[in-house]
């Protein structure tokens, strides 16, 4: 499936001109130098705040008020925190005990100028629709309810600008791994088979299926677009940071699979090459996978802490759109 996309609809949190992403100062040494360096060439500035909890994304959002970049955080985050935020970048904030999990939920706009907020199943269980309508300016019938085919919506699936989303294919992940597999693959074939395989069965046990993600995607009037992303032993390429430039293309910004094996590395390509095919407006795609030597041969950094601590890039970070430019 092959779309041509008007850049005019690339609005929201899924395709916007990021100002700054925002990273935890105490957990973030592995991954620093390669975020400043995409920074840098992303042409957004990498800020950091210390609150000593790893998942940025998770009990923070910055959302707009006012024009202006307003930071909205879980009570389980310090005052010190937010007095960081307001002295060094600006940014003023409160305390919210009942936030949308980050991880859990994606913001965007219609072409109408109207934000939409997708949110995980699992939010709806403990915050209404009238909560989060009041607290982030969406109308209650913006608010789209996904089923969780893991337990965050950024495990599976990457809004890329209205009305198109990225969503892992099990069934496609499988696929790539069998025709890889019989190029000649050894032992680290073998066992990445394995893990996935094991991957997916507790997945689909614990979890909804991509077909009731694709479903409540186009009911809410949005154009799934399917890909193999997830790969099992924490190689995850759906979660990722997108930026938009002036011209309307954007880059994605994701997990790294590189590590000691030349099997598991070659993924990483494989997904840019597919990507490219489906959204014909990618510019540059950025793989991550940090500096650690003890994580295995089949691990960088990210991969291991998506496959054992239960989180990646996107869950470190935190986006900070530039609303003077979010038409």
């Amino acid at each position: 499936m092959k779309l041509s996309f008007n850049s005019q609809n690339f609005k929201g949190y899924d395709a916007v001109p990021l100002r700054a992403i925002h990273v935890e100062e105490s957990t973030c040494a592995a991954i620093r130098d390669e975020l400043s360096e995409i920074a840098k060439q992303e042409n957004f500035e990498l800020r950091q705040g210390l609150d000593y909890y790893r998942w940025t994304q998770d009990l923070k959002t910055i959302v707009e008020k006012d024009k202006k970049p307003f930071l909205v955080v879980n009570d389980r985050v310090e005052d010190t925190y937010l007095e960081e935020m307001k002295l060094k970048y600006g940014i003023s904030g409160k305390k919210n005990e009942l936030i949308a999990t980050g991880g859990n939920s994606f913001i965007g706009k219609l072409p109408n100028g109207e934000k939409w907020m997708m949110v995980g199943y699992d939010e709806l269980a403990t915050k209404s629709y009238e909560y989060i309508s009041q607290e982030y300016g969406i109308k209650e019938e913006n608010i789209i309810p996904i089923p969780q085919q893991n337990y965050h919506l950024d495990m599976f699936m990457r809004p890329i600008g209205y009305p198109y989303v990225l969503i892992d294919n099990p069934e496609l992940s499988k696929q790539k791994l069998s025709s890889l597999g019989m190029l000649g693959a050894g032992y680290d074939y073998i066992l990445l088979n394995k893990n996935f395989k094991d991957f997916e069965n507790a997945r689909s046990t614990d979890f909804d299926s991509h077909e009731s993600v694709i479903s409540a995607l186009k009911k809410a009037g949005f154009i799934p677009i399917e890909i193999a992303g997830v790969f099992g032993s924490g190689i995850n390429f759906m979660n990722a940071i997108v930026n938009k430039h002036p011209d309307g293309t954007i880059s994605y910004i994701t997990n790294a699979s590189e590590c000691e094996t030349k099997f598991v590395s070659k993924l990483q390509g494989e997904f840019e090459k597919e990507l490219r095919q489906k959204v014909p407006n990618i510019d540059k795609v950025h793989f991550v996978k940090g500096k650690d030597d003890r994580v295995g041969f089949m691990h960088n950094h990210l991969t291991y802490a998506l496959d054992v601590k239960g989180g990646g890039l996107h869950c470190m970070t935190m986006e900070e759109p530039d609303f003077e430019a979010w038409a």
